[in-house]
């Protein structure tokens, strides 16, 4: 009985000499970082730390320790020793078999590429010019707002440019750049780009004065970038010239229906030809003006012959009418 006793103790020295030192020996090292740098969308210990010692598949394994999520594209986070012991704990390891040692505290970047606004702006305004009109009027891009430096993660980047349906591209034209990465869409950028177009207008080479007819000189034909429709501008000289400025106008500058009026062609005093007219007959007397008209107004006339008041349209300087 005791001869097997004896055996058994000596077969457990023997098995306890043939585990590696590492096991309950010399503690596995692990050596943190003061700066490190991950690819994927999580932080694991060999990434911010060098680890030595044996065995080897309990390193490995340490090194596959998942520390937390890593930080955006462009963003930095920061580890603690002790924020590793705790992961260490949480996944079954012994404290009492590592060592840590390095930098009490690791700053973690996650590996990205910058992409800077003039590169994004070059995307959108090709984007939009596939969207505008290619024939007259013809319209143009100008600022883009809404752009800044983002930072995405490493691999081929794609954009694609998006504006609210029933936009009608003219004006500020709000639109998003989505940014993708490898397919999956990694920033979404909002801004806005100002969309102006060519119109052609008449406009003012020097100042006129309060009720000062406008004459072909002073008028000159001219395209002008608006971000929508004039809709009262004057696009004929002929529409202008010969008419009075209801107020006074600066030059250089598209003129409006609003700005103008039609002159009088009759004043007070003036001598007419007053024609009665109908479909079957044609009369006319003379007619003394007694208030100021432009075509097509209905003025008092006095007909000389008879002196009496009538009411009569305007035709040209010399002619009013009165209707039968």
């Amino acid at each position: 009985m005791a001869d097997r006793r004896w055996l058994i103790l000596s077969l457990s020295i023997v098995a306890l000499l043939c585990v590696p030192l590492g096991v309950w020996g010399a503690p596995i090292v692990i050596t943190v970082a003061s700066e490190a740098q991950v690819q994927g969308p999580q932080i694991t210990l060999g990434e911010v730390a060098e680890l030595q010692g044996e065995p080897a598949d309990t390193v490995a394994r340490i090194r596959q320790v998942i520390l937390g999520q890593a930080p955006a594209a462009g963003v930095e986070r920061q580890l603690s020793q002790s924020s590793i012991v705790t992961q260490l704990k949480h996944h079954g390891f012994a404290i009492q078999s590592v060592q840590l040692q390095g930098a009490p505290q690791v700053r973690v970047l996650r590996a990205a590429q910058r992409l800077d606004p003039p590169s994004m702006e070059a995307v959108v305004r090709q984007a939009l010019s596939r969207r505008l009109p290619q024939t007259p009027p013809r319209t143009s891009i100008g600022d883009i707002r809404g752009l800044s430096t983002v930072f995405v993660p490493p691999g081929p980047v794609q954009y694609d440019v998006t504006v609210p349906r029933r936009n009608a591209l003219l004006g500020p034209t709000p639109f998003t750049l989505a940014i993708q990465v490898a397919g999956k869409i990694e920033k979404q950028l909002h801004g806005t780009a100002y969309i102006a177009m060519a119109q052609e207008v008449v406009s003012l080479v020097r100042p006129v004065a309060q009720d000062e007819i406008i004459t072909a000189d002073a008028v000159t034909h001219t395209q002008v970038q608006v971000t929508r429709p004039m809709r009262q501008a004057v696009t004929q000289p002929a529409d202008v010239i010969g008419k009075r400025a209801r107020r006074p106008l600066a030059g250089n500058a598209p003129l409006s229906t609003q700005d103008v009026a039609a002159s009088p062609v009759v004043h007070k005093g003036d001598l007419v030809r007053i024609v009665l007219e109908s479909s079957s007959i044609k009369v006319s007397t003379a007619g003394e003006v007694l208030e100021a008209g432009k075509v097509g107004d209905t003025i008092r006339v006095k007909n000389t012959s008879s002196n009496r008041e009538v009411r009569a349209q305007v035709i040209d300087k010399q002619t009013v009418r009165i209707p039968l």
